[in-house]
C-alpha cells in the first residue's frame, strides 16, 4: 500500500480530532434565562430573509409568467367576444 500525502493528512486529521474527544474535562457554565430570547433574536432575520428570498423566486419564476400568460388568455377573450 502506498502512503501518499493525502492519506497522511487525513490520518493525521482523524488522530486530532480523536485525541481533543477523548481528551474532553468537565466544563460548569451559566446559562442566563434571557439567552434562548437572544439566540432566537439572532436567528430569526437569517430564517425571515431565506423565506423572503424562496418567496422572491417563486414571485419571479412561477408566478410573473403565469399571470402574463392569463392576462394574454383574457385580452384574447375580450377580442373574440367584441368580435361575436
Amino acid at each position: 500500500m502506498v502512503i501518499t500525502t493525502y492519506n497522511l493528512k487525513l490520518q493525521r486529521s482523524f488522530f486530532l480530532v480523536l485525541a481533543i474527544l477523548l481528551c474532553t474535562i468537565k466544563v460548569s457554565a451559566y446559562v442566563d434565562p434571557g439567552t434562548g430570547g437572544m439566540i432566537i433574536g439572532s436567528v430569526w432575520p437569517f430564517i425571515l430573509a431565506i423565506l423572503a428570498a424562496i418567496g422572491g423566486f417563486f414571485f419571479r419564476y412561477l408566478i410573473k409568467p403565469t399571470k402574463k400568460m392569463f392576462s394574454k388568455l383574457w385580452k384574447l377573450i375580450k377580442k373574440s367576444k367584441k368580435e361575436s
